[in-house]
């Protein structure tokens, strides 16, 4: 039994029974990340306020749906007669299974005016379809793929896309750019581990151990996921992947040198494995807190995708329990035989680059930082925070969804795939004439922006002004009446002049009494003409006056059924709530489109002030929207969880270092490289892949991966220095030994870490790519300043010269 416990076996059979239950207990990981990969906004947004809106009175009969666009295409031509009616042929069919596909709406190219102008293009090469397709009906990777086969019409392009379908096949991307990067990860750490230790045993042992680590923390995440709504995206997993693989191997480094030198120095097998869980495995500890302390913060974030990456302070506390606990199994039972063949038990091999990096250091101090600095502070200085938002561009072009949303952007105005809408809600209802020309009103000055293609609305359904219900149409329509009413009059006068002359001529004075009647009466009727000429002179100039442009409902046109049609449309059903349609003239996603939207709603607020719907709530919603309260939500949050994680941090730093000054040097060494790096990307993402900026989680997550990662090997070295013999050495002596003799082992990890991260690129997401290529940068300039920074803060910390005295004068009398 003693050589039970001594073997760590029960701790092996714990690890084998948590194994099991984790793998059995394991949901379907495809569906839960597509599930929940939508970003989500704070409920106090604006997109979230429209949305809230949308749903409540224009989504009773789509709500619980998916927005999906049916693309048809004849490339650069116009479509036939032939081309036309197949496709109608197939809008039909699609509505005659609705049931089939889950279609809860449907608004075809064809439907009325307005949807033929809308959602024909102009070129007459495109037609879309606007479906809405019920979440219940399945997956959307099954809606899509069903959708697919049944728009196919022949003589066109067919494709199915839309906001929820590129979103959806933006996650599978992710889920197949893992698979790859497990494998080139795992194939890379064994070769790497194959090379540094000289044995196919310890690489195939470590990677065991960070495997067990991982598919059991990534099951706890996901059933807390899907039991209790944890922090979920679609990057989750993968940084869960490249963290744990990545620092996971570090750390068996580390462990597995000191328990191979202390082999090398005559101890058991035993008493090798405790002594390096003791001095090996405190190290992993501090550095593992540091690390766990990091991303636990990332739960005080506001941001779902930023709250996501706390996932990873799963896997880190699991990683650590693992490694502590059934490492030493295989260490205790095995013992040499764990590096076989080789023979060597030496350790590793002291760092002659760090030797002579960090001698020079504490003999430079001054130098050393100042020359680090001015190299690295300018070029971090030059990054210029100017983001990606759109997330198409995550997505390949050889995507179908992708293809299809191409097509769109190429034949109608860019924004028509993803419009804007302005929603007023009133107190009161709108359905007149009074409320009717605010909203008008409103229309056309949003039409005078810019940035604006298109605005549909209540009064203007097609897009344009109805030329009936402006009061210069109505006017004219009067003048012209009065015009004839005119005619007539001048007609009756002069035939009544004629009659006049004649009975004169005949009657002699008997009929004098009856012509001076007539006179008198043609006197009133040319008064009444020159009456009639004044007003239709003056309503002409109304009409042709800055007045005669308002919009002007009658009362008996309220019941006309095309106005009828309109209101249901873009009023609410109390009629308390109108929503404006605004298509742009730019990509919905680009910085154009979202710096838009403050725009529009200045506009509609300023348009509305001081007039019945002053008080109205005044939102706009729509993917354009959306992206411009994530740029805000996101920049916020960005800097509030940094400072959370640096004090975090800062904090675990102050109780490893026993300083308050080294913490602030080590953070203030992250933070630089990382400015450095990620300036370093851009220039590169630009010049190697043509884009002229990063992704919007770029910074995000490269900060988090890099700070956190990074300050684990300051501790490394810190830690190496605390155990490093202080009665006979000097504080630079002893950082100095220190730095050579963990030196090997810090560049170890970094070649480790980065060619785990590195695993990423092939992914071909964009912003892995980008994340990959600012830690990998970043770590190249750790392992490069560390030895400089650190040394040099040692020296300018503690007092030198008297105890150099001190230590002399030990060493003299140690001698005599």
């Amino acid at each position: 039994m003693k050589k039970l416990f001594h073997d760590h076996f029960f701790a092996l059979l714990a690890w084998i029974l948590i194994l099991v239950i984790s793998v059995v207990a394991l949901p379907d990981v495809n569906q839960l990340t597509r599930s929940h990969s939508q970003i989500t906004l704070p409920k106090s947004t604006q997109s979230q306020i429209a949305q809230t809106i949308q749903q409540k009175h224009w989504g009773h009969h789509v709500n619980n749906t998916y927005q999906v666009v049916a693309v048809f295409n004849n490339g650069n031509k116009k479509m036939s007669a032939k081309d036309k009616q197949n496709v109608q042929k197939t809008i039909s069919r699609l509505q005659k299974h609705e049931g089939k596909y889950g279609i809860k709406a449907i608004l075809g190219p064809n439907d009325n005016a307005a949807t033929r102008k809308q959602l024909i293009s102009k070129d007459k090469t495109t037609q879309l379809v606007q479906l809405n397709v019920s979440k219940k009906h399945g997956t959307l990777q099954k809606i899509n793929k069903q959708l697919s086969s049944a728009v196919k019409t022949d003589g066109v392009k067919t494709y199915v896309t839309g906001a929820d379908i590129l979103n959806d096949d933006f996650s599978g991307a992710v889920q197949k750019g893992i698979k790859k990067t497990e494998v080139i990860s795992v194939i890379f750490i064994f070769v790497v581990l194959l090379l540094v230790f000289r044995s196919p045993i310890t690489p195939l042992i470590s990677l065991l151990m960070v495997g067990v680590a991982f598919l059991t923390s990534f099951s706890i995440v996901t059933n807390l996921v899907d039991k209790f709504n944890f922090p979920f995206s679609n990057f989750t997993q993968v940084f869960m992947v490249i963290v744990l693989f990545g620092i996971g191997t570090d750390y068996n480094i580390l462990l597995y040198n000191r328990f191979k030198e202390n082999l090398g120095q005559g101890m058991g097998k035993w008493e090798a494995t405790r002594n390096a869980q003791k001095n090996a495995g405190r190290t992993i500890l501090y550095s593992g807190s540091s690390l766990l302390i990091g991303f636990t913060s990332l739960g005080l974030a506001r941001f779902s995708v930023y709250q996501s990456a706390v996932g990873v302070a799963v896997g880190v506390a699991v990683l650590l329990v693992t490694l502590l606990t059934l490492n030493p199994f295989f260490m205790a039972v095995l013992g040499k035989k764990m590096f076989w063949p080789d023979k060597r038990f030496t350790g590793e091999s002291s760092s002659k680059i760090w030797h002579k990096m960090a001698n020079t250091s504490v003999h430079h101090p001054i130098v050393s930082l100042i020359l680090v600095f001015i190299i690295l502070l300018p070029i971090g200085l030059s990054y210029k925070n100017h983001l990606n938002y759109n997330d198409a561009d995550e997505i390949s072009n050889t995507t179908p969804s992708k293809k299809g949303f191409n097509v769109v952007e190429d034949h109608f105005s860019k924004g028509t795939a993803e419009p804007v809408t302005v929603y007023i809600k009133a107190n009161h209802k709108l359905d007149n004439e009074e409320n009717l020309l605010l909203i008008d009103r409103l229309t056309n000055q949003l039409k005078d922006s810019k940035d604006v293609k298109t605005v549909t609305s209540v009064t203007q359904p097609a897009g344009s002004k109805v030329n009936q219900l402006y009061v210069n149409n109505q006017l004219k329509q009067i003048t012209g009446q009065l015009g004839k009413a005119q005619g007539s009059l001048s007609q009756l006068s002069s035939g009544m002049a004629g009659q006049a002359a004649m009975q004169s001529a005949s009657m002699g004075a008997a009929g004098a009494s009856a012509m001076a009647q007539q006179q008198a009466m043609m006197s009133g009727m040319s008064q009444m003409t020159s009456g009639l000429q004044q007003g239709g002179d003056y309503l002409t100039g109304l009409q042709n006056s800055a007045a005669g442009k308002t919009f002007y409902l009658p009362q008996n046109q309220l019941s006309n059924p095309e106005i009828q049609q309109s209101m249901r449309t873009y009023l609410s059903q109390n009629k308390k709530t109108a929503q404006i349609t605004v298509i742009l003239n730019s990509n919905p996603s680009g910085g154009r489109a979202t710096n838009a939207v403050n725009d529009l709603t200045n506009v509609a607020k300023y348009s509305l002030k001081g007039t019945k719907l002053g008080n109205a709530t005044v939102v706009v919603g729509g993917q354009s929207s959306k992206i411009n309260d994530t740029k805000t939500v996101a920049g916020g949050d960005f800097v509030r969880t940094a400072i959370i994680m640096i004090v975090g941090i800062g904090l675990a730093l102050i109780y490893v270092t026993r300083s308050l000054l080294q913490p602030v040097y080590v953070l203030g060494t992250m933070v630089t490289a990382y400015l450095a790096a990620l300036s370093i990307t851009l220039i590169l993402t630009h010049l190697i892949l043509g884009r002229p900026m990063l992704t919007w989680n770029t910074p995000f997550f490269s900060f988090i991966m890099l700070i956190a990662l990074g300050v684990d090997y300051s501790i490394f070295l810190i830690m190496r220095y605390r155990n490093t013999d202080n009665e006979h050495y000097l504080p630079t002596e002893r950082i100095v030994m220190a730095s050579s003799a963990i030196g090997t082992v810090v560049i170890s990890a970094v070649i480790i870490l980065s060619g785990t991260f590195a695993s990423l690129i092939p992914s071909g997401i964009p912003t892995l790519i980008e994340v990959a290529m600012t830690v990998i940068i970043g770590l190249i300039i750790l392992v490069i300043i560390i030895p400089l920074v650190v040394p040099s803060t040692i020296h300018l910390t503690y007092p030198m010269r008297s105890a150099m005295r001190d230590n002399q004068a030990k060493r003299q009398a140690a001698e005599n």
